[in-house]
């Protein structure tokens, strides 16, 4: 009997982990074992609780060797997520609550462990953090290895799948999320996730086209269907028509013979037709996508987002900081590194740190406020930036500034921390440059004042554009309001570029836009010189740069600067841009 075609759909979700997949189809449904409610004789209860803690050391031995594995294969910072996982397991509440459950009532050691499992996923769905929300993934990790080994049942290991693989699963925990092998496996989607899940990260650290949040793929999609995963846009397409494979085929060969001429043209300079020399660098979230940046002609880190260090259960100490950027600086010397300082708000940090809960976190405690407020935090993490420039060039770059007396304490505390350290006799880079991002408009506005005071700009176009037009493109029903080519948006852009070059100091534009090939002629127009963005994007945003002329460029950017709306500012772009970068 011939097979039934299953009909075409296409899903909606979060692109979490860029590129395009094309395979078959593995749909993950296994989860907890189901647990009865049996009881043990009295006699039995001691060893019922000495099997319960018995199996806490089997999985609590097995998360330190993939610990350790993780750690060689893709380094510390990753590592750091099973502690998380190891904190929960060692955590004093969980043994208690299951062990009276054991003593008291009688319960099996698997039926106690999931009823105390059962109140702390509970607990975990009710926070308003999203970034604690999202260590859900951690709970349920630790109650499936635990359980599974309890009721006597085998872990399955992903890592034996037949290649082109698709892993489609409600929500892939972080201990399956490292088996994936990028030969095996071709992308992943997910019902639940965020791009701050663990399954996220890891992904993106493996390359892997990964779309998370489409709440239904794992009832709507069925194993062996043709799957279509773009990472980019967030997109999943289940059982494509031909056309549309046709499609997605053909961009997935167009990136794979970008990625071969690569090495042929990574030393290319990022150059206009009449000459003018454009740095295009990196903008990175973890030591191992440094090589990337490198492969991909990056001349520089332009900004290294420090956040990843501080999310997990505990602050990272200063030598951890010290080990993680040296193996950014040195690996990139004789470029440089600028490290932005943590950029996170009280909510992603109320684990670690003491705040109340705000109504508008986005305009809250975060940023150089909580570095501020915080000076031991600060003074960590600014000593681990200067001991590590040692080896390199490390610059200082500062998030949410709004104000010169930020910038102003911020020196003063950058001086106290040089000062102990030479004081202490510890070598560290005596001559650190410091700049500030120019996300919040107040900055834009005063580019000038802030311009005799700092050493560089840092243009983060995403914050720039929600805060000047008041819009969260995360809710969906304004986020089409959102728009980095309205003319306010481009206006302090370009004041900011004016007042850098008044002033003598190097701006640079780290927001999504810089990897916006429409958007590149109308940067260079406007006079920025350094482009930092997403690693992959670098060499699509080269050629576009070498098939340009500047002094075309400027007369576009001057045109778009009259018009009256961001559509307006994008027709002209989308019809001059083909004609001048030929």
């Amino acid at each position: 009997m011939e097979k039934k075609t299953r009909p075409y759909q296409k899903l909606a979700g979060i692109a979490a982990a860029p590129g395009v997949a094309i395979g078959r189809a593995f749909v993950r449904n296994e989860g907890v074992p189901d647990i009865p409610k049996r009881k043990v004789s009295a006699h039995q209860v001691e060893a019922e609780a000495e099997r319960f803690l018995n199996t806490l050391h089997q999985v609590g031995e097995e998360i330190r060797r993939t610990q350790r594995l993780v750690e060689m294969e893709h380094g510390a910072e990753l590592a750091m997520i099973f502690e998380a996982q190891l904190f929960m397991l060692e955590d004093p509440e969980i043994k208690k609550q299951t062990l009276a459950l054991i003593r008291e009532h009688q319960c099996t050691a698997d039926r106690a462990f999931s009823v105390t499992l059962k109140q702390a996923k509970k607990m975990f769905e009710q926070i308003e953090n999203e970034y604690l929300r999202m260590r859900l993934s951690d709970v349920m990790d630790i109650e499936q290895q635990v359980l599974i080994r309890l009721t006597g049942g085998e872990l399955r290991a992903l890592n034996t799948l037949r290649a082109n693989t698709v892993i489609v699963a409600h929500d892939l925990l972080p201990s399956e999320a490292v088996q994936l092998g990028q030969r095996r496996v071709k992308g992943l989607v997910t019902d639940g996730g965020g791009t701050t899940s663990h399954a996220s990260i890891i992904a993106r650290s493996m390359g892997l086209p990964t779309v998370v949040g489409t709440e239904s793929a794992s009832r709507q999609i069925a194993s062996g269907d043709m799957v279509i995963v773009d990472g980019d846009q967030g997109v999943v397409h289940v059982n494509p028509t031909a056309q549309i494979l046709r499609i997605y085929r053909s961009q997935v060969q167009r990136q794979v013979q970008r990625q071969r001429d690569l090495s042929a043209r990574r030393s290319l300079p990022a150059r206009t037709r009449d000459e003018h020399e454009i740095s295009l660098l990196a903008n990175i979230d973890a030591p191992e996508e440094v090589q990337q940046a490198l492969d991909n002609g990056a001349r520089g880190v332009g900004m290294y987002r420090t956040e990843m260090l501080y999310l997990g259960y505990r602050l990272p100490s200063e030598e951890e900081q010290v080990a993680t950027y040296t193996r950014i600086v040195e690996a990139m010397a004789p470029y440089p590194v600028v490290i932005r300082t943590v950029d996170l708000g009280g909510d992603k940090l109320s684990h670690v740190l003491e705040s109340s809960p705000e109504a508008n976190p986005f305009l809250g405690w975060r940023g150089i406020r909580i570095c501020l407020d915080t000076p031991s935090l600060f003074k960590a993490q600014l000593r681990a930036v200067l001991r590590a420039g040692v080896k390199g060039e490390a610059q200082l770059l500062l998030p949410m500034v709004s104000s010169l007396a930020e910038v102003r304490r911020a020196r003063a505390v950058l001086s106290e921390v040089q000062e102990e350290l030479h004081q202490a006799g510890v070598p560290f880079q005596e001559s650190c440059k410091l700049g500030v991002m120019v996300e919040v408009p107040s900055v834009a506005l005063q580019a000038d004042a802030f311009a005799e005071e700092v050493d560089f700009f840092s243009l983060g176009t995403n914050d720039l554009t929600q805060y000047t037009l008041a819009v969260d493109r995360g809710t969906a029903r304004v986020a089409e309001l959102y728009d980095p080519f309205h003319p306010a948006v481009l206006r302090l852009i370009a004041m900011t570029v004016d007042s850098g070059r008044r002033r003598g100091i190097p701006v640079s534009i780290c927001g999504e836009l810089a990897g916006d090939p429409l958007a590149v002629p109308l940067l260079v127009g406007l006079g920025l010189e350094n482009l930092s963005l997403s690693p992959g994007l670098i060499p699509e945003v080269k050629e576009v740069v070498r098939a340009i002329c500047q002094s075309e460029a400027q007369e576009l950017a001057a045109g778009c600067l009259e018009l009256k709306t961001g559509a307006e500012v994008r027709q002209r772009l989308e019809e001059a841009v083909p004609r001048i970068a030929q």
